[in-house]
């Protein structure tokens, strides 16, 4: 079933909106054209209903456009044209949308564009822009038809910024399911609903999908035309956990089976281990690994982006963009009681240690005393009284001489006073020195630290210590889920001028995507992390494309007397090698082999517990990045593997769009002329939208309006309030006081007002973008198909532009592929001459012909007689060049279905190939089989059964995105009628 379709079900007129082919029937979603289902959706199974009727494109009335210049008819037509999904591969929104355009940036639109299943793992480095070009995709998408329903996973702290980027970027409004908003929804939804049932696009954070089993199993009934999966290698597996699945790679894992696209998106795609990188492979395309553990840099190009800081597009395109960084070392001389402390976790022996390998030093308790000190006394002593009392209640490992020693570490520590605690003093001195009050809004700090507790402390003391309101620091270090709300206030707060907020204590929670630079320029390590991604993920928070100023990062190195305590000192080295991979190196996990922020810790565990002092531990580093630089070459598979991934597209020419499909016709210039014309129609007393005229003013680009009544939420199953917009439409917090939004087409204007918006007490900019992608087009839709009757189409006379007796019937027509979505979509105008068909000429050359874009007068009532006789031949002439245009068309897909059967046949048999390595068959005698042999027959089988349906289900579905609907009367809707 076309999408547009008319039908007639149970004495009512629908349009076909969707279409699945189920194993019951044929399902088609419609939108309601009159009567009391006007305006309402419904789902039929067409093969269950005994009226269902395709009703006949030929036979509806022609209504004189008795309009000023045809608007009516311009307005119906621009919005029929806008509806329409186009079907080219060329990118529509680079350069358009909200944000600087950089080329680098581009690579994956396009390559996006030359899949027929989008899916991608976009994984640039640190602070390049992985959400603007997961936007600018998505955007691409929704112009296609091939997003209307979008989920976006992240962590929590991010919920708010990514909602934010994607609306006022890009016009993508996403409902945000925060713990708020959920527990709100349940209080008004029936149990037996489904949350996301109620949203087409939402954003939701991996938090609550793994604490909530009611939301967990609504993404079971759930699907939807793309997923992001922001941060998504908290959802790989980890070669450290023997490869073993965590429930968030379950849950992104059955994520990536409910979605037609997928982008993933991680400046961190893998652990060091194939296996890792391979687990996001798989959920992208799990046809692409035979083997996870060999794993072959030719299979995954296709599906891969990575550009580092270093890669030479990226310089080129940031070289004036971000101010290089200031690393900053600060040096202090240990207190006599932090020496002593120290000194007795370097030498301490414990009992409860002696069962871990040195191997794991991460686990040795010394170590994890070591990692507290590092931070605080405070958090030291919470670590060794939280061990005292579990040795106590017999709950953890240790002996009583361990208890008596952990006991007098805890008594030394207790005796540690704030003057004693050299780093802090340090800290106190950095401020002094650079007249740090708090007192300038745009000067706010960054503190990171890994331990809770030591940002517990920081917070009691720094409130006495500066002089400052309890309002001036923030923190943010997890919790539960229904920390969310707080969280985001909290962030929220930290980009806003007005806010009282000067400190962010943060937890490394905040170390991934957050944009903290808009106030900030200063960011503090109070403890230096384990990991070198981490320390670099941390510097990424200021240290990232839009810093107008110098980013200015610190850290400290506690100088002792006692030689075991240096030698356990070794993460300033760390620094060392972040400063190297700035400078060229590119990817800093060649320094520590181990691809992931726990691996690395676990490494850096090893020479702090090994006292092998920072010198060695920097000899070591240096070896592994010379042995990756030395045998990094084409046929080197494994360096290969984890290097840069530039784009290639190895999908070219496998395409279903056509590279030629003409561009959407538009009858106004731009979306801003288009709006103004609308809403200067709209706004007709007759019409009852606008209480007040919106306000347009060309000069600025600026139209000011209030929402109409129709945008407004009704209260009911959903997440915005009665007297709320609607979210579909935009997010509650982008709406001005008095429900009035701002509109503008240009991007500089957008960028002054995101600014702006840190200045304001609210953060979300009062001016909103107005492009093709902006939700109130899709209303503007909905309110044209109201100027004209139901199964009618506008009559104008075009006397004097059409030759004397000519007919133009504008028409569309649209042949899908098996899962509805439009493979050949095609406006033209059917052209006739006294009864008989002259030709079909496309809507562009139409356009131009007649001057229909322009200024047009409009000459009074055609003739009805003739134009109504044209309607059928018109018709007929359109259907049979559609099935011309499908047959033409078809012949590029058979053979680019040909090339991709062919692919996923080779890739079968490596699998196939890989099953026989594994689990050699075995005689079909069972009686002859050991209780070993059966069991791997057992295990063949099933993986087998396993290979079969995998491949099964892609060839099926490729099978379906290509093959068109064979039918001899394609879809075709009359759109207008002109008459010369």
């Amino acid at each position: 079933m076309n999408v547009g379709t008319m039908i007639r079900v149970r004495s009512s007129t629908w349009k076909v909106v969707g279409h699945e082919r189920r194993a019951h029937g044929n399902v088609v979603s419609c939108r309601g054209m009159s009567g009391i289902v006007k305006g309402k959706t419904a789902r039929f199974v067409v093969e269950l209903e005994d009226d269902y009727a395709v009703l006949d494109p030929a036979k509806i009335a022609l209504e004189h456009d008795h309009s000023a210049g045809f608007l009516d008819t311009k307005l119906f037509l621009e919005s029929a044209f806008r509806s329409t999904p186009t079907t080219t591969s060329h990118p529509l929104t680079l350069g358009k949308a909200a944000i600087d355009d950089l080329a680098f940036q581009h690579v994956p639109v396009e390559i996006a564009l030359a899949q027929d299943r989008v899916r991608l793992l976009l994984a640039d480095d640190v602070g390049l822009g992985k959400t603007l070009q997961a936007g600018l995709i998505a955007s691409e998408l929704i112009l296609r038809g091939r997003a209307d329903r979008i989920l976006v996973v992240t962590t929590r702290a991010m919920l708010g910024q990514f909602q934010k980027e994607f609306w006022t970027r890009f016009s993508i409004p996403l409902s945000r399911l925060d713990s708020a908003a959920i527990r709100r929804m349940r209080n008004q939804i029936p149990a037996h609903y489904n949350v996301f049932d109620q949203f087409d696009r939402s954003i939701v954070s991996i938090d609550t999908l793994k604490q909530d089993s009611q939301i967990r199993a609504a993404i079971e009934q759930s699907n939807w035309d793309l997923i992001i999966i922001d941060e998504a290698h908290n959802a790989a597996k980890r070669a450290r956990g023997g490869g073993t699945q965590s429930l968030r790679s379950k849950l992104a894992k059955l994520l990536s089976r409910k979605a037609d696209s997928l982008l993933l998106l991680t400046a961190t795609p893998h652990d060091g281990s194939r296996e890792s990188f391979a687990s996001l492979i798989e959920m992208l395309d799990p046809t692409r690994v035979p083997d996870p553990e060999k794993l072959h840099r030719d299979d995954i190009e296709d599906l891969v982006i990575r550009r580092f800081r270093t890669s030479p597009e990226v310089m080129e395109a940031l070289r004036s963009a971000i101010p290089p960084r200031e690393l900053n070392r600060r040096t202090f001389p240990l207190s006599e009681k932090e020496e002593a402390a120290y000194a007795m976790i370097a030498e301490l022996k414990l009992d409860l240690d002696a069962d871990f390998p040195e191997n794991r030093a991460i686990d040795l308790f010394r170590t994890t005393l070591a990692k507290a000190i590092f931070s605080s006394p405070a958090a030291c002593l919470e670590t060794v009284k939280g061990r005292i009392g579990r040795i106590e209640r017999g709950s953890a490992r240790g002996s009583e001489a361990d208890r008596q020693k952990l006991a007098k570490l805890a008594d030394l520590l207790v005796s540690i006073e704030p003057a004693d605690f050299r780093k802090y003093q340090d800290f106190l001195r950095l401020l002094k020195d650079h007249r740090w009050t708090g007192a300038n809004p745009h000067d706010r700090l960054v503190v990171f630290s890994e331990r809770i507790r030591t940002l517990e402390w920081l917070e009691e003391r720094l409130t006495a210590d500066l002089d400052l309101s309890p309002q001036a620091i923030g923190r943010v270090d997890g919790g539960s889920v229904e920390a969310d709300v707080a969280t985001q206030k909290v962030l929220e707060d930290f980009g806003q001028e007005k806010s009282a907020l000067r400190v962010l204590l943060a937890s490394d929670m905040a170390s991934e995507g957050l944009n903290l630079h808009f106030q900030s320029h200063r960011l503090i390590h109070f403890d230096l992390p384990w990991s070198l991604l981490r320390f670099q993920q941390r510097n990424g928070r200021i240290d990232r494309y839009g810093q107008d100023r110098t980013p200015q990062i610190y850290y400290f190195v506690g100088e002792s007397r006692h030689p075991k305590v240096r030698d356990m000192w070794v993460l300033e080295k760390l620094v060392e090698k972040d400063v190297a991979a700035q400078e060229g190196v590119g990817d800093p996990a060649v320094f520590l082999g181990a691809g992931d922020a726990e691996g690395e810790e676990e490494i850096v565990a090893r020479a702090v517990s090994n006292g092998r002092g920072a010198e060695a531990f920097a000899a070591e580093m240096e070896e592994r990045a010379a042995h990756v630089a030395k045998d990094k070459r084409v046929d080197d598979e494994f360096d290969a593997l984890f290097g840069d991934y530039r784009g290639v597209d190895i999908s070219s020419g496998t395409s279903t769009t056509a590279p030629d499909a003409e561009m959407p016709p538009r009858l106004f210039p731009d979306a801003f002329a288009y709006t103004e014309a609308m809403l200067q129609r709209l706004a007709e007393p007759n019409e009852e939208v606008f209480d007040a005229p919106p306000d347009v003013d060309r000069d600025a680009r600026l139209i000011k309006l209030s929402i109409p009544g129709d945008m407004m939420s009704d209260g009911g199953l959903g997440y915005a309030r009665t007297d709320e917009v609607d979210d579909c439409y935009m997010p509650v917090e982008a709406v001005g006081k008095g429900n009035i939004i701002e509109l503008s087409d240009r991007a500089d204007v957008i960028n002054t007002a995101i600014a702006q918006a840190k200045t304001d007490e609210r953060s979300w900019p009062r001016v909103q973008y107005l492009w093709d992608g902006h939700p109130i087009l899709d209303w503007f839709g909905d309110r044209a198909a109201m100027f004209f009757p139901e199964m009618s189409a506008p009559l104008c006379n075009l006397h004097g532009r059409l030759a004397e007796g000519e007919v133009a019937v504008i028409l569309h027509g649209a042949i899908p592929n098996e899962l509805g979505a439009p493979v050949v979509d095609y406006w033209a105008a059917v052209t006739l001459q006294k009864g008989c068909v002259a030709g079909v000429e496309p809507i562009g050359e139409f356009v131009v012909r007649t001057g229909l874009s322009g200024s047009i007068a409009n000459r009074g009532k055609p003739d009805e007689q003739v134009a109504t006789e044209a309607l059928a031949p018109a018709v007929d002439a359109f259907q049979s060049h559609l099935v011309g245009l499908r047959r033409q068309r078809q012949l590029d897909i058979d053979k680019s279905l040909d090339t991709t059967l062919d692919r996923l046949a080779r890739l079968e048999a490596r699998f196939r190939a890989q099953l026989e390595l594994r689990l050699a068959d075995t005689t079909d005698d069972s009686a002859r089989l050991t209780i070993q042999q059966r069991r791997q027959k057992s295990r063949r089988q099933n993986r087998s059964a396993e290979i079969d349906a995998m491949f099964e289900d892609f060839v099926a579905w490729h099978k379906s995105r290509r093959r068109m609907a064979d039918d001899p009367n394609p879809f075709v809707a009359i759109k207008a009628v002109f008459v010369g």
